[in-house]
């Protein structure tokens, strides 16, 4: 997109983010994807921040508010599976685009005691998507995360190593194997048996151990050592069907990040700054972050463009295994995604990939409630948290309809979204 494109854009739509009444309503006569499947046109109740009631007789709760959701779908709050977290605005960004919990993968750069008080900050902010972290990732003395410039954590003992996040107060652990920049910078990797003693000790703390994966190898190291989780699918190596079934048979989800290599493709980072469903939440920052040039690390003699058919074919191989796939963006930093609008895309290139409309919102809410253990939400059920979209149409027959968002809610309190 040109400037004078973006400016007459910008100039349209100006966006105001304000707390709105928090108590209780009546969701009545819309459809209900509760996180995994399409119920028909249902009333939702919602009192304290909780949801109280999924049915048609919603006469025990006559006094309050009722909204009116012909034509309309009801959804889970979205959740971001890999994202990296730098302050409150990522979040308050996040949550306009109905993302209502984002998965920090490493927040490099943000220290522990910073990094509590912004949880904190966002748990009781109406404005601002909840979040969980890893905190400082595990990595070798000049592996991925290193190249910052912050001073990470030595890795020296792995069960102290992963005590000491536990104590600052991660929620998992991130564990950083980096094949391709091996054989690139010659920068170091951790070994299979370094991999294998860290998902140990963060288990004994009751912790997830999540694999950052570059290549087919780290893939196996991780595999190997017993890991719950890929944050990405590998970026080196072809599609492999015998490796997607054993990691469906050991139960590892993986959070493909499909948006990252597709946001080096230009057409896809215009396409969504001008879709007319997303602008009532798009802000300058967003527009300014994904109309950057961004230098893509795949070598021209291969295109980014084959390069994301070969992303889209990994996927496609590990769906087709019954892998549990995780909707994430890898938002923050140096990427060419942006918190919240880039879930939007993750959703749509999912799709590409093979899976159903629902199987994709499914990846983007119940999935990685279940895979992260975050048992108050994902769904829409009876005693969980009130966090909430309402959107336009029927995403499960047309996906892109998660984009036409109409009201957000955290746990009960109603974002106001103005044009």
């Amino acid at each position: 997109m040109n400037s004078l494109s973006a400016s007459i854009l910008a100039a349209l739509f100006v966006v105001t983010t304000t707390l709105v009444h928090a108590g209780g309503f009546v969701v009545a006569g819309a459809r209900v994807f509760d996180g995994q499947r399409l119920l028909p046109a249902v009333s939702v109740v919602v009192d304290d921040g909780v949801i109280r009631y999924v049915g048609d007789d919603p006469s025990s709760w006559p006094n309050l508010p009722r909204i009116d959701g012909a034509g309309h779908t009801l959804l889970p709050g979205l959740i971001d599976a890999h994202v990296h977290v730098s302050g409150a605005e990522d979040l308050r960004q996040a949550l306009r685009f109905g993302v209502t919990t984002e998965l920090d993968m490493a927040a490099i750069g943000v220290p522990p005691k910073a990094l509590a008080a912004l949880r904190a900050q966002a748990a009781a902010a109406p404005d601002l998507a909840d979040f969980r972290s890893a905190g400082y990732p595990a990595t070798s003395p000049t592996g991925h995360g290193t190249e910052y410039g912050v001073a990470i954590p030595r890795l020296v003992d792995a069960a102290d190593f992963v005590a000491s996040r536990k104590a600052e107060g991660s929620d998992y652990l991130k564990v950083m194997l980096n094949g391709v920049r091996s054989f690139r910078t010659g920068a170091t990797n951790l070994s299979a048996a370094r991999v294998k003693d860290l998902v140990a000790a963060a288990h004994a703390q009751g912790m997830l151990a999540v694999a950052h994966v570059e290549t087919l190898r780290d893939v196996e190291a991780a595999l190997a050592g017993g890991i719950d989780g890929l944050a990405h699918a590998w970026r080196q190596g072809e599609p492999s069907a015998d490796l997607a079934r054993r990691l469906a048979e050991a139960k590892v989800f993986v959070i493909p990040t499909l948006a990252v290599p597709d946001g080096f493709l230009r057409e896809s980072r215009t396409a969504l700054l001008v879709d007319p469903r997303l602008q009532g939440a798009i802000t300058d920052r967003v527009r300014q972050h994904l109309d950057r040039d961004f230098q893509s690390p795949v070598p021209p003699a291969i295109g980014a463009r084959a390069s994301m058919d070969l992303h889209l074919a990994r996927v496609r191989a590990l769906h087709e295994a019954g892998v549990k796939l995780l909707a994430g963006s890898d938002a923050g930093g140096r990427q060419p995604t942006a918190h919240g609008i880039s879930v939007h895309r993750e959703l749509e290139l999912l799709a590409e990939a093979g899976l159903t409309p629902s199987e994709a919102l499914a990846a983007a809410t119940a999935n990685v409630a279940d895979a992260f253990g975050l048992r108050d939400r994902g769904r829409i059920a009876p005693g969980l948290r009130a966090d909430l979209i309402l959107v336009k149409g029927d995403p499960t027959a047309d996906l892109l309809a998660v984009r036409d968002v109409a009201k957000v809610w955290k746990a009960g309190a109603e974002l106001a979204r103005a044009r």
